[in-house]
């Protein structure tokens, strides 16, 4: 079942209130992850799980993972999709684990956007490339933002 990405991108603009800071890092992280996504010619149901991961990653609360999947379902997805991006959402953050090129885009994704937010210094952002950067555009999206 085909859902409304939008549908789910406004439920996650509602979920953060009037944090613009937190909805403009998911707008970032979000653009990012799927123009990464696309030119690593990622097959349809993994762009689509990239995508939606990107958008409700930064969920907050007790049962963040029921709500993502309540978001994935309202919004028309399938219990599969909402499964998968539940799974990258919840695991997020477990570098050693990564899942799937889905996963992988969003870790690289997430790490551009918070380098900038965060002015992370040149130094630390080269360890973290060296560790975590493995897709091709990944790494020239870093290069041309950073000039490493």
């Amino acid at each position: 079942m085909n859902g409304n990405i939008n549908d789910v991108a406004l439920k996650m603009k509602e979920h953060l209130g009037a944090d613009p800071e937190r909805v403009q890092h998911f707008v970032r992280v979000y653009t990012l992850a799927r123009t990464i996504g696309e030119l690593e010619r990622l097959p349809e149901v993994e762009q689509r799980t990239l995508e939606l991961s990107a958008i409700v990653r930064t969920v907050s609360g007790d049962d963040r993972i029921a709500v993502v999947k309540e978001m994935l379902l309202s919004s028309g997805y399938s219990d599969d999709t909402a499964m998968r991006v539940c799974h990258i959402v919840e695991h997020h953050d477990d570098y050693d684990h990564i899942s799937g090129l889905d996963h992988q885009i969003l870790v690289e994704a997430e790490y551009i956007v918070l380098f900038k937010e965060r002015s992370t210094p040149e130094s630390e952002i080269l360890r973290i490339a060296e560790q975590r950067f493995f897709t091709n555009y990944g790494r020239a999206f870093l290069k041309k933002a950073f000039g490493i």
